[in-house]
């Protein structure tokens, strides 16, 4: 990050910006997202206490490193997830560790959430991912 840009984020925390200011604060992506819509059921990870049962979401986008997430409950930034992607049946297709890079509400009350993936979805270039990625499964 620049200086300049350094000063205007510290005079600007917590203020609302958009427009071109929005772009210096967007990180570059480094790859080509997918728009793929599936059900996932995600946990804690790892899973410390019995009550921790998985949750349900849906995936809005995919990429070879990351995925959003719709889900009813925020997640802490820094979080990490397993996340079980499921086929449009409902059989599950594989599942990752992923950590929460961001959170956003939505207007309905929901949350989207932003994730890096940390470890190979049973191996990331796994069929199942590279399925996914192409739309295929």
């Amino acid at each position: 990050m620049t200086s300049a840009v350094a000063k205007l984020a510290s005079k600007t925390a917590g203020v609302p910006i958009d427009g071109e200011l929005a772009a210096l604060f967007t990180p570059i992506r480094r790859e080509q997202r997918v728009d793929e819509v599936r059900s996932a059921e995600y946990t804690p990870f790892p899973r410390t206490r019995a009550d921790q049962t998985p949750r349900r979401g849906f995936t809005r986008d995919v990429s070879p490193l990351g995925m959003c997430l719709g889900v009813d409950v925020p997640e802490q930034i820094g979080a990490l997830l397993r996340i079980e992607v499921k086929r449009l049946d409902g059989q599950p297709i594989g599942a990752t560790i992923g950590r929460v890079v961001w959170c956003q509400p939505t207007r309905d009350g929901r949350y989207w959430i932003g994730l890096d993936l940390l470890c190979e979805p049973d191996g990331i270039q796994s069929k199942w991912h590279r399925r996914l990625l192409k739309g295929q499964d």
